[in-house]
């Protein structure tokens, strides 16, 4: 079976652990993929970058053919040129859209109108927060310009996947997609690079590396650090909480406005931040810790925490209760340190509760986040 996995909707970064890069490598494994993508990206620094080759193989050998945006006003919302064509010589079986956002959908639309085989999944990263919906004119803009294309795709299309609960609801909000044709497929972790099997020994080296004891209660966190994302707040409740057996583990780099708050707070002997790690390595930090806390805004760090069996701490967000899958999160409700500082103290004082959270997480959650898994149900494959 052919699978061509469309990235036009927004960028298609290589060697990233995002959904545009994970669910390819597992189709790969049993079937024909293509990867279409624009001509931008970014590169490891976050700056925007342009794309030289028009056609390229990617880590996982699967092929990555670069369009050039269509010239004129249709480039700014997402035009393209040739797509329609590409896909007439590449004849997929299977096409997946990673964003619905760009009015090129309509040759998807005119090439699955002519195959009536093919079979059309679109997805969906966008909600209130991250989408510019906040007027009415924003909203009445993603309505008529995006919506248009996606409610024609809607009778090709056998399933528009929300990746989280707040993006299923978007979905329907926003560009009135029937509630029939929308279904959760989470974020989750790459099953490769959780190696499971070696976590005792991962976590010894991860803990002796940065002087960690084994008997120590290990909280992680990471990922883009920004105001939002509330990491500040939680190395404050972690020096608050002035426990020498209780460390935080930070990986990742501040941004301009954080850089000096969260670099006087690294200096503190509760704290440990290593800055920038690969993206493949951070499940061994994961798999390191006692417990994952993301006090602010999500990010797909939340999944991947899920991923790796742990228990976790997040900010309660309106549609985003997906990684509690029973009883292995903990959701705060306010913007606090002492919040955040009473939580890890009842935990810390109280094992049998995160005890129960770990075997929670490891019995559902490690299934519910893998994306071995998540690549399966995403175009109804039989397991």
């Amino acid at each position: 079976m052919k699978i061509v996995h469309i990235c036009l909707a927004c960028f298609y970064i290589d060697k990233m652990a995002y959904q545009e890069n994970i669910l390819p490598k597992y189709h790969s494994q049993n079937h024909e993929v293509h990867i279409i993508t624009s001509d931008f990206s970014f590169d490891a620094s976050g700056r925007k970058t342009k794309k030289e080759k028009k056609e390229y193989y990617n880590e996982y050998n699967i092929p990555v053919k670069v369009l050039d945006r269509s010239k004129g006003l249709s480039s700014r919302y997402g035009g393209f040129e040739k797509l329609y064509s590409m896909l007439c010589d590449i004849q997929p079986d299977v096409i997946f859209c990673h964003g619905g956002q760009f009015v090129s959908l309509k040759d998807v639309v005119k090439y699955c109108k002519r195959n009536s085989h093919v079979k059309l999944y679109i997805d969906q990263h966008g909600d209130y927060y991250n989408t510019p919906v906040d007027t009415f004119k924003k909203r009445m803009g993603q309505y008529l310009i995006y919506g248009h294309w996606m409610r024609k795709a809607v009778r090709y299309c056998e399933k528009f996947w929300g990746v989280t609960p707040w993006r299923c609801e978007f979905l329907n909000d926003i560009y009135r997609i029937p509630a029939d044709k929308i279904g959760l497929l989470p974020m989750g972790g790459d099953d490769d690079k959780i190696r499971l099997a070696e976590q005792h020994e991962i976590s010894q080296r991860i803990r002796e590396e940065n002087g960690i004891l084994s008997t120590d209660f290990l909280v992680v966190t990471g990922g883009k650090i920004d105001a939002a994302k509330n990491i500040d707040k939680l190395m404050k409740a972690v020096i608050s909480l002035n426990r020498d057996d209780v460390k935080l583990l930070v990986f990742g780099q501040p941004n301009d406005a954080m850089k000096t708050e969260i670099e006087n707070l690294a200096c503190d002997p509760h704290i440990r931040h290593i800055g920038w790690i690969p993206s493949d390595t951070v499940y061994n930090y994961f798999l390191a810790a006692d417990l994952a806390v993301f006090p602010g805004t999500h990010s797909v760090l939340w999944e991947q925490a899920c991923a790796c069996g742990i228990p976790a701490v997040f900010r309660d967000w309106e549609g985003m209760h997906h990684v509690d899958v029973g009883g292995n999160a903990i959701f705060l409700h306010e913007d606090s340190t002492e919040e955040i500082e009473q939580v890890l103290l009842d935990l810390y004082e109280h094992s049998e509760k995160i005890d129960k959270m770990r075997k929670i997480a490891q019995t559902k959650g490690i299934i519910e986040f893998s994306y071995r898994e998540i690549a399966r149900k995403s175009i109804f494959e039989d397991s």
